[in-house]
């Protein structure tokens, strides 16, 4: 968001007396809380019937009357953010509240770990011990088989669903 632009518009309501359009852009603009600001801000757009980048351009006049007519609507707008936030959080603890059993969420953070140490020890730490000790640890672990096994886990966490979805939708058109 630029500041040239929230000036305008904290002007824009500070002159047509639009006092909660004037706090939420002064309070809410950039940052995590942008979300309301930028909604005010497409309001003000969509009632000077213009984009919000060519709100600065707008005569002061059409500006002022735009920031006008959302003035009337900010609880409505303030009341779909709040209910939006609330739903963001239902779903949240909804996801962390699963009722399900461990083994079904917890094969993904595990295999991430293993193949995390796995890469670690071969391409770290083997060629560290090859080197102090004159060793030859490294031919003993074999690489592509690492690989092999990172490309079957990407293939389970990523592609699964989608494959899954793809059969659906597949088999939903015959």
């Amino acid at each position: 968001m630029n500041t040239i632009l929230a000036s305008i518009l904290i002007e824009a309501a500070t002159k047509v007396g639009a006092p909660i359009v004037k706090q939420l852009l002064e309070k809410h603009l950039g940052g995590s809380v942008g979300e309301i600001g930028g909604m005010v801000i497409d309001a003000i757009a969509g009632k000077a019937g213009v984009t919000p980048e060519a709100l600065p351009s707008l005569p002061a006049k059409d500006l002022e009357a735009a920031v006008a007519a959302t003035e009337a609507e900010t609880p409505r707008l303030v009341a779909a953010w709040v209910e939006q936030q609330r739903e963001a959080n239902r779903l949240m603890l909804a996801e962390m509240d699963k009722s399900e059993s461990w083994w079904t969420w917890a094969w993904r953070p595990a295999w991430m770990w293993f193949l995390g140490f796995l890469f670690l020890f071969r391409l770290v730490l083997v060629p560290i011990a090859d080197a102090a000790l004159g060793s030859d640890i490294a031919a003993a672990v074999d690489l592509p088989t690492m690989m092999t096994l990172t490309a079957w886990f990407m293939g389970l966490y990523m592609g699964g669903h989608t494959l899954k979805d793809a059969l659906t939708k597949w088999t939903a058109r015959s």
